[in-house]
Parts: structure tokens; C-alpha cells; sequence
């Protein structure tokens, strides 16, 4: 039974509702990832398309593999195989046929009846669409193209043709930076790369300041990503997976790259050897039920103080996360101001731990939680360990800051 005039029919609404909510995804050319796998139909032509699978291969490396369905002169269904490496928004495959094998054939040795025939490269436009190039000898195939479009996803999957797509579902949140210096003697200034991964969001931000007022392009591995406008000595240019309405889609990778600012005499700023690492520590910093105090290792006197990160949701927004170990007494504190008086909620590693009372106080806003082990009065239980996890304030169920809290 040929599947795809079923999928073709059940799938119709579904697609035409995939298409407008995912809408977001059309703004550039989406990094090939896994939620790309599935039924991919061609809507100029009656039941005919393709099988997409999304693959990985030995070193890590992904690959395309898909299942060519159509007919022959004899209206007799064909299929044919599509193998290759994923460049972007581009999978270029090799293309083979069988012949000469009967109904449940026995396996025979060396795949004497599959042979290479041509290529095929599938060129998406965005997480629905794109077109397929054939070329073959074959008199009866040819050479071509023709559109395709998506027509079912994996279950419970949303694309957004962004890097976070790959992002493994148990990934541990990573945050890493590179500064940037002056690459010229006629150029004064600095500028920092921060990256961001979570298993549900990826963020990359370059920032300049202290240089010269101008518009500077943006290169990483020495392709262009964009353009920073420097007024008042600083600037900055943020990527987002999945694309948010300020932040245009991350649909790149920027660890091991060499980062560079460049105006019109070259380079500006540079990461030079340095580049962002894909490493990450492997300590859980893991805490019990009655307490977090008994994890917190060995040290006697510990004080971390990081800065929350606002995401754009309120102009001025700012945070401040502090944890602190003196003797026997842990203490983990979250202040936040300049945001509108309420409540908001607070989670850590996505569990909800407490509320913050926003107040106004002198024409200021500002407010704070308090938790401590062993708890004190006016405070609460302090029976998790933030360091290494995301740290979050919430509005209605909007995150408006968060900052990942460093291990140590």
C-alpha cells in the first residue's frame, strides 16, 4: 500500500495549521535538525514523495537519508534511496536504486543489486517546504526538481529550524563566554560573546563598547551572521533558537569559532585563538529533601554573586542572584528591581521554589526572597543547591530574568 495519499489526506489540516503557527521559522534559512524527519509530500504531483530521516553517523556527524516514492513508465510504484552529509539548509545525497530483487529475497552479500544512479539534494526553504534537484543517466528518471512540503512531524515535536532543535531533551544547562580585543592599533574598546545553551532555548549575544561609533559585521568561523550599529561606544546583536520577535533565528552553530568584528578597514575586534568550548562540568552539585547543606561540599566559606540577565520583556529589568556558605549556614538570595510592583514567581532547574513581592518604595521598585539552611525566621528552607542550574523570574509565566548559576 503506497502511505502517502493517506498521509497526504489525514495530514492537510494539521499542515495548514503547522505552517501558520510556525511562522517564525521563515525568516532565514533553518539549520537542517531532527525534527525535520518525516513525511515530506510532493504537492505538484498525485501521491508521490519522500521518507525523511535525520541520522547520525559514527564521529557525530548527521546525515540525510531519504526514501524517493513514484512510478515508473509502467505505472508501477519505484522507490530509491537517498544518502548524505547536511550542510546547512542542504542535505546532498547520492542517490541509489535496487533491481533484480524478488519478494522477500534472501540477503545477498555486498548489496549486488543496489547501484549509485545520480544525486539528489533537498534545499529547504524553512521547517515546511523546500524543493528536491535530481540528476541521473537514467532515461526514465532523468534530471528535475520538484517542491516538497512537510506533512507530518515527530510526535509532540515543534521545528523551529534552530540549533536548539538538536539540543538533547536531558542536556545540562551551559553558559560560555569569549572576550573580544582590539585586533588593531587604531582600534580601542572590547567586546565579550556570551553562549547559552538550555534543553529548551539556545542564546548567542555579542556585545562592543568603548569603540568607535560605526556599523560593524559580525563573523563567526568567518561566515557573516550580521550586522551590530555602535552608537555611544556600544552595541550588541542577539540569536535566539527558537526565534523570538527581537532576536533573530541562531540557525548556527558559534562554539569553536573564531568570533570578529569587522568595519570598513577589517577587522576590529577579534576572539582570536580564543573560542567559545562545548565543554561543560560534570558536577550535579545534587541536594536531599531535608536540606541543601549536606551537598554543598567540604568548604567552609563559599560566596558566589552572579548578575540576571534580562531577556527583553521589561525595559530596565534587573537581577541579582547571591549564594553564600559560612560555617554551617547556607544562604541563597534573589533580588530584583526596576520592574513593575506584583508578584512573580521564581524557579530553579524549572521547579518552582518561592514568589517575589515587588514593591515601590521612593519611586523605586524592588524586591527580594531569602532561603536559608538551617532556615531562619521571615525566610524560607533552603532545600535545593542552585550552582550549575537556571535560575528564573517569572511574570504571568514569562521569563523576564534569568541567569545560569555557576557551579562554583
Amino acid at each position: 500500500m503506497n502511505i502517502l495519499p493517506i498521509l497526504k489526506k489525514a495530514a492537510w489540516q494539521s499542515l495548514f495549521l503547522i505552517l501558520f503557527a510556525s511562522s517564525s521559522a521563515f525568516a532565514s534559512n533553518p539549520l537542517i535538525t531532527r525534527y525535520f524527519s518525516g513525511a515530506w509530500d510532493q504537492p505538484d504531483h498525485e501521491s508521490q514523495g519522500l521518507i525523511l530521516q535525520i541520522g547520525e553517523q559514527r564521529g557525530d556527524r548527521k546525515i540525510g537519508i531519504a526514501y524517493w516514492f513514484t512510478y515508473g513508465e509502467d505505472l508501477q510504484t519505484a522507490w530509491y534511496l537517498g544518502v548524505g552529509p547536511i550542510n546547512g539548509n542542504e542535505i546532498n545525497m547520492t542517490l541509489y536504486t535496487a533491481f533484480n530483487v524478488s519478494f522477500m529475497g534472501e540477503n545477498v552479500e555486498g548489496d549486488a543489486h543496489v547501484e549509485e544512479i545520480g544525486t539528489l539534494d533537498l534545499i529547504f526553504e524553512n521547517c515546511n517546504e523546500g524543493r528536491a534537484i535530481f540528476s541521473t543517466p537514467e532515461d526514465i528518471i532523468g534530471s528535475g526538481e520538484f517542491r516538497i512540503r512537510s506533512i507530518n512531524r515527530i510526535f509532540h515535536s515543534r521545528c523551529s529550524g534552530g540549533i536548539s532543535d538538536d539540543t538533547p531533551a536531558d542536556a545540562r544547562p551551559v553558559k560560555l563566554e569569549v572576550h573580544l580585543q582590539p585586533a588593531r592599533d587604531d582600534i580601542s574598546g572590547e567586546g565579550e560573546a556570551s553562549f547559552w545553551e538550555r534543553a529548551d532555548r539556545s542564546d548567542f549575544r555579542v556585545e562592543a563598547e568603548d569603540v568607535p561609533d560605526g556599523s560593524y559585521q559580525l563573523e563567526v568561523c568567518s561566515e557573516e551572521r550580521g550586522d551590530i550599529l555602535v552608537s555611544d561606544g556600544e552595541g550588541e546583536i542577539e540569536f535566539r533558537s527558537p526565534e523570538s520577535d527581537s532576536r533573530p533565528l541562531l540557525n548556527f552553530d558559534p562554539r569553536d569559532c573564531r568570533i570578529e568584528l569587522l568595519d570598513g578597514d577589517g577587522v576590529a575586534l577579534t576572539s582570536g585563538d580564543a573560542v567559545l568550548s562545548a565543554e561543560e562540568d560534570d558536577d550535579d552539585g545534587e541536594s536531599n529533601d531535608d536540606g541543601a547543606s549536606d551537598d554543598h561540599g567540604a568548604s567552609d566559606s563559599i560566596e558566589i554573586e552572579v548578575d540576571m540577565d534580562n531577556t527583553g520583556e521589561i525595559d530596565g529589568a534587573e537581577g541579582e542572584l547571591r549564594f553564600a556558605i559560612d560555617r554551617d549556614q547556607h544562604e541563597f538570595v534573589i533580588e530584583v528591581e526596576h520592574i513593575p510592583a506584583g508578584i512573580y514567581a521564581v524557579m530553579v532547574a524549572g521547579v518552582n521554589v518561592g514568589d517575589i513581592e515587588v514593591v515601590e518604595v521612593e519611586s523605586e521598585t524592588a524586591g527580594r526572597l531569602i532561603f536559608t539552611d538551617p532556615q531562619k525566621p521571615e525566610t524560607l528552607l533552603l532545600d535545593f543547591d542552585p550552582r550549575g542550574e537556571v535560575v528564573e523570574v517569572l511574570q504571568d509565566g514569562t521569563v523576564i530574568l534569568d541567569a545560569l548559576f555557576p557551579d562554583e
